[in-house]
Formats: structure tokens, sequence, C-alpha cells
């Protein structure tokens, strides 16, 4: 396959993802009321507990003051709250709201349903051929650990030792990512 396709390719897949998956799921649950970025947040509290301010903001890799507009968005519209810190009142955990805890588990519900009526359409070698392209293209792509960390989706409680991710950190530093 010539380069220029397979570029095309590559993101003609990035766009299916977008407008198959996450598009069709905040558009239906949220009416527009959600930005990725705010979902991207919620994701990372879910799996993060109690982070504060900073750890969401090198999370996301946004800065402390962005990552502070973005919770307040997400404290107004009831999906997030801030609590202080027992042993240190300085600091804030962010936590989700039962509105906000409902409304992720709804929203990967939808894509969990979204990815299996795609998969359900590939046979089992596309599916492997699909992993085993995917994966190589990781691994061409990111070529020392901190390429990787730029890209780590932070997995928190959610870490998969067998995640391309985790796989790529054993192959540069010899041990797993420890769960965040």
């Amino acid at each position: 396959m010539e380069r220029k396709l397979i570029t095309r390719t590559t993101k003609l897949f990035c766009q299916a993802m977008f407008y198959r998956i996450v598009s069709p799921t905040l558009n239906k649950l949220v009416k527009g009321d959600l930005t990725e970025v705010q979902l991207s947040c919620l994701r990372f509290v879910n799996l993060h507990p109690e982070p504060s301010v900073g750890a969401v903001a090198e999370g996301l890799s946004f800065s402390n003051a962005a990552s502070a507009k973005l919770i307040d968005r997400l404290v107004k519209k009831k999906l997030l709250i801030r609590e202080e810190d027992q042993q240190d009142r300085r600091v804030l955990k962010i936590k989700l709201t039962v509105e906000g805890r409902e409304l992720l588990t709804e929203i990967e519900s939808i894509e969990a349903q979204q990815f299996a009526t795609i998969m359900d359409r590939m046979k089992h070698e596309e599916l492997e051929a699909l992993t085993t392209g995917l994966t190589a293209f990781l691994k061409a792509a990111l070529q020392d650990v901190s390429q990787l960390e730029e890209i780590c989706l932070r997995c928190g409680r959610d870490h998969l030792a067998d995640c391309p991710g985790n796989l790529l950190y054993r192959e540069f530093t010899g041990k797993d990512k420890e769960k965040v």
C-alpha cells in the first residue's frame, strides 16, 4: 500500500472513531452540553481516586489554570465536586458526583455497544490484523518512554498489563507501568 493511501486510511480511521463512537454518544446523552475535553476530565477523575487539580492537569497535559477552569465548568454542571483534603486543607480533591458517575457509566455503555456493533461486522482474522497493525503502528510511532508518556491514557485503576502502552513501557524500561 502506498504511503499516501496509508496516511489517508489512518486519518479516516481516526475520523471514524470520532464520528461513529464519540460524537453520537455525546450528542445522544448530553446534546452538545459536554465537550470531548470535559469527557476526558470525567474519565480521568473516574480512573484516579480523588485527584488534585495538579494531577488532573498533568494527566490531561494541561496547565493548572486550564485544568482549574475545566473543573469549574464541570462543577457548575454538577458532574464533579471539590473537597478539601483532611490532612492538608490547601489541597482540593476532585470527585465525580452521583450524576457524573451515572453519565459516565451511560457513555461508556453506549461506546461499548458502538464498538461491539462495528467489531461484530468484522471477521476474526480482520480483528486480529487490526490489533496487530495498530500495535505495530504504536511501536513505530513511539520511540522512547517520554513519547509514550505524552499519549498514555493514564488508566489508573483500570490499568491493563497487556495494554500496548504497557507492553511498550516494559520494552523501554524492563518493568510494567505502575497503576496511578
